[in-house]
Order: structure tokens, then sequence, then C-alpha cells
């Protein structure tokens, strides 16, 4: 979904990707995990950036380098001003990286409503001869350098600040530089240079001029200069390093899958041709609303975007306060309707046709057209806004799965362009809604927003707020974002989030929060989150949600394993899970009806995976012993595990030793 919607500029916080590639340009999606205490960390958290020394081989030079690094060789703090996705982040980390070296550079992450002055408090965080990036929102940048100068010139250590610059013109601080976009065609030597270097084995010299050849072709020049950004320029040089050598006719499809290539076609799609007749002014309305809706419903069948046409051109209607003509019948065909994308539409009955399916479905030969499409009705129309806006808020209000699920991916993609209104017009009002399918809609929709890369900082501001706020409601909102993948910079704060959220009376009869900690769970992980979930358990009022979430880590298997075995329980062979922590979770799970079920059975299925491997066998035996050395759990546990098949001739030894200890 987040490849439909962003095509290259997806980010993959979501699927695992490491600090190499896109990355490198400023995406910087990889999360560090640090102290967790369960509750938010009231001082800063300071994280390696491990994608420094790349970085370093596939920077583009930027006009702001030599000004901040003057401004780092004069003083110890400075501001670099830029818009986001220009490559702001990276021009900071190669200015510290020159300066410090490359495996000497941090970034500070600063929980909620804390100042930047709380460095000050916690100076011995910062190292000797280090550079430290922050990002800083609003325009409390010259105090912050004010205030924390000092340290870090006693440390002999540099800090840049990155702020968002919204502003034309205006006093700045002296300390400040305005940050400019690299060149794409200096973004695209740099990278598929570098490519082709460690690939081939080639020279400087070597890879220089295949890549001189390559910008002999003037569509690839064309659309490395309709590029937005460096993210979008990257796929490109990434694409053909990877298909070298590539002649004209796959760097024709390289760049048709590219982002500037998408947006043209968009327009072309949108751009409603009248041919030579005289229509009426409906006629382009009607085309163009049902082009949005077979975007927003892809892959979904035709039904939907038929549906869904009609009740957007009502809502253009509404807004131009024009007379509800009704819809018309047998009017225009699909093929006209569709124009451009009319290729796209016969190619997916073909393909629906020869899997032996009869339903029509908007399909689309390129998924990432979904959100370009989206993207230029927003952008390119007048007083579309307000519409689109409706018609998605009445879509989330049908009585139907895919639907909404559309129309909050839709609203997804919009709040990252325009945040503060969409949420405010929209995804609020969902996430405060009485009705659960409302609700899961905001989630939805804030995932979706979450996935452009762009407003991540106020997606999580706004689940934040909606976990500590005083509506119970936005409070399952915010769960279910948790439930969907979301995470915050720290493992602190999503686990205080959830424990906040668990302490809602709403949420006693539900698994959403166990859900959300599945979410967070990484084997690196597991001492922290057990011992989060053990202080959950002495609290009545969370017990279900501690037992629903050790159940469900439980049951996760090994990546490495061939027959399954669990994840958690290998944490625990290894010892670096504390044993006494998981012996208190696995009684909550065990003895609380609502659990007691799933708890049982996943229990079981450890003691099966213990008794085919020896190296789990001793730390699950201490489990069983501690287990039935407490009040009510022998003759449970005998009651359960003589109705097991695999032990209907009776308990292997050692597990009868375990129970008898």
């Amino acid at each position: 979904m987040g490849e439909e919607l962003y095509g290259t500029q997806f980010s993959a916080a979501y699927s695992g990707i490491n600090a190499r590639g896109v990355n490198a340009v400023g995406n910087n999606n990889t999360i560090h995990v640090v102290n967790n205490t369960g509750q938010p960390a009231a001082k800063p958290v300071i994280r390696d950036l491990v994608g420094v020394p790349d970085l370093l081989g596939v920077y583009a030079e930027t006009a702001a380098d030599e000004e901040l690094r003057e401004k780092l060789g004069q003083r110890s703090t400075a501001c670099l001003a830029g818009r986001p996705h220009t490559g702001r982040f990276s021009t900071a980390c190669v200015a510290l990286a020159r300066r410090h070296g490359p495996d000497r550079i941090h970034e500070v992450l600063l929980p909620e409503d804390v100042a930047p002055e709380v460095l000050n408090r916690a100076n011995d965080s910062i190292k000797e001869d280090h550079g430290y990036v922050l990002r800083l929102p609003g325009n409390s940048h010259s105090q912050a350098m004010r205030l924390l100068a000092d340290l870090f010139r006693r440390r002999s250590a540099s800090l840049v600040l990155i702020r968002h610059d919204d502003s034309r013109s205006g006093v700045r601080h002296s300390a400040e530089v305005r940050h400019r976009r690299p060149a794409p065609l200096a973004v695209f030597r740099a990278h598929l240079g570098q490519h082709l270097r460690d690939r081939l084995t080639l020279t400087d010299e070597e890879s220089a001029e295949l890549v001189r050849g390559y910008l002999h072709h003037n569509d690839l020049v064309d659309a490395l200069h309709g590029a937005y950004g460096p993210r979008e320029v990257v796929p490109i040089a990434e694409a053909i390093g990877r298909s070298h050598p590539a002649d004209d006719d796959t760097l024709a499809e390289i760049l048709r899958s590219s982002q500037p290539r998408r947006r043209a076609r968009a327009a072309e799609i949108l751009r409603s041709d009248a041919g030579g007749g005289r229509r009426p002014r409906r006629a382009d309305q009607h085309e163009r609303a049902f082009r949005i809706a077979y975007a927003v419903f892809a892959w979904q069948p035709l039904h939907y975007v038929f549906e869904s046409a009609g009740l957007l051109l009502e809502e253009i209607d509404g807004q131009a306060k024009r007379v509800d003509w009704g819809r018309l019948a047998l009017q225009y065909p699909v093929s006209e309707l569709l124009g451009p994308l009319d290729m796209d539409w016969q190619e997916g009955r073909e393909a629906t046709r020869s899997r032996g399916g009869s339903s029509r479905s908007a399909w689309l030969h390129d998924g990432a057209m979904r959100g370009v499409i989206i993207d230029e009705a927003w952008h390119e129309f007048d007083s579309t806004r307000p519409a689109l806006l409706k018609w998605l808020d009445t879509l989330v209000s049908k009585d139907d799965e895919p639907m909404q699920r559309a129309a909050a991916e839709a609203a997804g993609l919009l709040a990252h362009h325009d945040f503060a209104r969409v949420c405010a017009d929209i995804i609020d009002d969902w996430a405060a809604s009485p009705k659960r399918r409302l609700r899961q809609a905001a989630a939805w929709a804030m995932v979706a927003a979450d996935m452009g890369g762009q407003v991540g900082h106020l997606v999580r501001r706004q689940v934040r707020d909606w976990a500590s706020g005083h509506r119970n409601f936005q409070r399952d909102a915010a769960a279910r974002v948790y439930a969907s993948g979301l995470q915050q910079p720290d493992l602190s704060w999503s686990l205080a989030d959830l424990r906040r959220i668990a302490q809602d009376p709403m949420q006693q009869h539900t698994y959403t929060v166990a859900e959300g900690v599945h979410q967070l769970y990484a084997s690196h992980r597991a001492d922290r989150i057990i011992f989060e979930l053990a202080r959950w358990s002495d609290d009545r009022q969370l017990q279900l949600h501690a037992g629903g979430a050790l159940v469900s880590l439980a049951g996760i298997p090994a990546d490495n394993s061939p027959v399954g075995v669990p994840e958690l329980m290998v944490r625990a062979a290894s010892h670096e899970v504390d044993s006494h922590e998981l012996v208190r979770l696995w009684q909550v799970a065990l003895l609380t009806a609502d659990l007691s079920r799933r708890a049982w059975n996943t229990f079981e299925h450890w003691l099966i995976s213990a008794d085919s491997d020896d190296t789990l066998r001793k730390a699950t035996a201490a489990l069983v012993t501690d287990l039935t050395a407490l009040p009510t759990l022998p003759r449970r546990m005998t009651f359960h595990l003589a109705r097991l098949p695999q032990f209907q001739d009776g308990l292997p030894e050692w597990l009868d030793a375990a129970m008898r200890k």
C-alpha cells in the first residue's frame, strides 16, 4: 500500500530497511532502540547514525556545505534551515563527519514537551570530539544554540540543529545556514557511479565515463530535472545500475516507473479531452471523478468505482451549490470515462479472464499510479479539496470495509500533504467516533500518512495526544494505530502510550493493546518488553493486557527455525529474558479466564518444542518447576498435559521430573 501511494518516496519504516539506500539521502527511517523504563524518558535519547560512512560515498555537494563547514569551525552549534526531503539531514551528517569522523555521528531525540536545554543536565551523554544532529520544530533554534553552545564547546563537540524553513525572508541568526537541495544530476552521478564501482569493480574514471554515457539520453536528463528531490533521483540511478548496461528500451521502461513520468501521466489522465465536438460541462467533471475513484479503489471490483464516482459528483455539485442532477443512466461507457486508463482496465480484464475470474476490477498496470493520480487531483484543480475531503468522509461512513479502507488510505496520502487540515477536518472526527469502524479508519489513515516519511513526527505527536487525552474513543484509535505497526522513536515511549491506553476501562475486553505490543516485538527487545509486561501484571487493571501480550509474543516463531520453535522460548533458553518475570506472566495468562484456552494451547506448544530440542529443555523444565510451585497450577497443568496426544503414553522423563520438584 505504501508503494502504491508514494511510489519511490515510500518510507520503508514498515519493511525493515537498514541504513543504506534511500536512507543515505536523508530518509532516516532506521530506528535504534535504547533505554526502556516503561515511562516516557525525561532525558534525551541519543542514537548512533550507522549509515554515515556509506553516505559519504554517495553524497552530492550542495551550496550549503562550505558555509556550514565554516560555521562549525567558528562555533560549537549551528543551524541548517531547509525544506524536508531536500537532503538537509545528509548535509548535516556529512559536515559533522568531515569534522569529527564518520563513526562519531549521533542523532538526538527529544521526548514530547522536553526542551533542548535538557541536554545541559545530561551532559555526560555528550562525548568528546563527536558530532550531533537534532531536528528542532518551531523557531526556538536561536535560544537552543545559545543555551547549548557552552556544553558542546567544553566537549570539543559540534551540534547541528535542523529546522523547517518556511519563510521567504527575515532576519536570520548568524549561525544559521540555508539549505538547498543538491543538483539532481549530481545526485544521479554520485549514486550510479558508486553502484557501478561496487558491482563491476571499476575505477572512479571508468564509472564516471559510463555515467556520462547515460546522461546523453535527453529523456533521462528531463526526468532527472523533473524530480522533486534526491529521493526521486536515487531510485532511477539504482534501477539503471541494476540493469547496466541498459539499452534504450530498458531505459525507457525505467523512466516510465519514475515519479516524474508518473506525474506527467497523471496530468494526462485527469486532463479531459473534449475532442472536436461540443460537450456539456458535466462530462469533464464526470470523467475526472470516475478516474479519481478508479485510482482510490485500485484492485477493487468496478462497482465501487461507479458508486464512489457518483458520490464524488454529488459533493462537487454541493460545493458549487448546483441543483442535483441525479445520476444519469446509460450516458457514458466505461472506456470513455476512463480515457487514458482504458488500456489499464482492458489489461486487467484479460488478466482476470486468464485466471478464470469474472469480476471486473480497477486494474492499474503501474500500481504506484494510484497515489500520483490522487496527488494530481488534490494539487491541480481549483476548489477540489473540500469536495474530496467530504467525499472521503462519506465513503468511510459506509458500512463496507473495502470502501472504508480505500478512503482511509487516500485520506492518509492527503494528510501527507496538508496534515493539519486533513486531520482537523476528518481524521480527528473518525478517531473520536463511537463507531468502531470509523476509529479503525482513523488508524489506517495515520499509518498511511506516516508511510510517506514527511509527516512522521506529526503523526506520532497526534497519536500520543490521542493516547494521553480524556476521550476513550481517541485512546482506542491510538491503540489501533500501534496495532497497525506504528512505533515511536524510543521503545519506552510506545510502551508508555500503550500502558496509558490499557488503563482505560473501555479496553478491558479488547486485545488491541496486546497486538500493539506484538508489533513492537523484536528479539533484541525481548528483555525490555517482558520487563514492562511483568510490571503490568502487578496491576489488576492491566493483567488482561499483560497476559494477552505474552500469549501473542509466545507464539511468534523464530526466524531460523524450520519447525516453528517460539522465538521468545529461544530467548528464555539463552537467558536473555528474566525467568521470574516470565513465570509471573505465564501465571497471569494461564489463570485468566478470557485468556486461558489460548494460553494453554501456546504453553503446550512450548512443551512439545522443548521435548524435541535439547537446547530448550533445561530452561523450559525450570519454567515448569516454578509454575507448578504456585497454588492452583499443578492440578491444572496435570489436567491439560494428560490430554495432549503427544503425551498420551505418559509424560517425558524431563517433564515429569520438573513437575515433581
